[in-house]
């Protein structure tokens, strides 16, 4: 289980209760207009960008429901789920079954669903289908085939953030095509829906995630127009820090007293990260020179970076060991 300190980055919103020992916090508050364009102008606002998402990143939510639209809208500008703290917990969002295959359904719906609702009383012209009790929140065969199969879909969240949070993402989950398709954000009030684009049936969380999508895309079509440059002369110590990635990492890891099981994956040369004391492999190695470990790394790492962690060295240093030299550079030449 992780810790808040775990974390590199903390997104709040309004409401988010104060965090302390993280490396930095970034606030997203919604701004003017409808409930989607607010939280897109708050996101936009806040001052992330994607490069933000390479590190352990955690939502701080609110009490109650307030806080879906944005972790809708952050989840959609990672392109990817993010975990959450709520009501005192961290909750490991990112780690979850995408395809959420552990719940079976009973097959398509003899007739098309236009519209379903899940939880909350049972709506009046829409079908209604509970999710049972639990964190994980039970599913029925035919709650899953409602929730799956229906082109539109209202939630009815619980009151508190965290079984709100844990409801969402496992409806979201359900839904997955290609990526998590989201439901609306609904009271259950709402009257029934006189079309499939009824935009009277709460908040379209899907809006959310594909508008906060195409602002992550903004940043790759700015990229792409970027000023090219005359070439810099690459210093000696970058060269010699490229040299040291180039060192095959199995050598790397064998000399950080790891080594591989049958199956190719590696035991983690951190064990007292691991609940487990690194009893059980946990690190895969890439075809592109790098590694990661389920545990430690929020993304694959190169032999400069990972003898940086275990280490707990400067990079120079790192590149020291990996090539058995004691070379100092000349950081004012380099």
């Amino acid at each position: 289980m992780n810790k808040l300190t775990d974390y590199v980055l903390a997104i709040r919103t309004a409401g988010s209760p104060p965090v302390p020992n993280v490396a930095k916090t970034v606030d997203l508050v919604p701004g003017e207009g409808d409930a989607i364009t607010s939280v897109i102008n708050g996101l936009r606002a806040s001052g992330l960008t994607p490069a933000d998402f390479r590190a352990r990143v955690i939502f701080l939510a609110p009490e109650g429901i307030s806080g879906l639209a944005t972790y809708a809208a952050l989840c959609g500008f990672a392109g990817r789920r993010i975990d959450a703290y709520a009501d005192g917990t961290v909750l490991e969002f990112s780690r979850l079954d995408r395809q959420a295959e552990a719940f079976v359904d009973a097959g398509k719906p003899s007739e098309f669903l236009v519209w379903a609702q899940v939880g909350g009383p049972t709506a009046e012209g829409v079908p209604t289908v509970q999710l049972g009790a639990g964190e994980q929140g039970l599913v029925s065969p035919e709650a899953a085939s409602v929730i799956r199969y229906a082109a539109r879909l209202r939630m009815v969240p619980p009151d508190t953030a965290r079984e709100a949070l844990a409801m969402f993402v496992l409806v979201a989950a359900l839904r997955r095509r290609a990526d998590d398709r989201f439901p609306y954000l609904s009271t259950g009030t709402e009257p029934a829906p006189v079309s499939k684009e009824d935009p009277n049936q709460g908040i379209d969380l899907e809006a959310v995630r594909r508008e906060a999508a195409r602002f992550r895309q903004e940043f790759r079509a700015a990229r792409k127009g970027a000023e090219v440059v005359s070439p810099v002369p690459v210093s000696a110590r970058n060269r010699r820090l490229a040299e040291a990635n180039a060192v095959d990492i199995r050598e790397l890891l064998r000399r950080l007293g790891s080594s591989p099981d049958e199956r190719g994956l590696w035991y983690c040369p951190r064990p007292g990260r691991h609940s487990d004391g690194g009893q059980s492999p946990s690190v895969k190695v890439f075809g592109d020179n790098r590694a990661r470990c389920h545990r430690c790394d929020p993304e694959k790492a190169g032999p400069v970076r990972l003898a940086v962690d275990v280490l707990d060295i400067t990079p120079d240093e790192a590149a020291n060991f990996i090539l058995n030299s004691d070379r100092v550079i000349n950081m004012c030449a380099a």
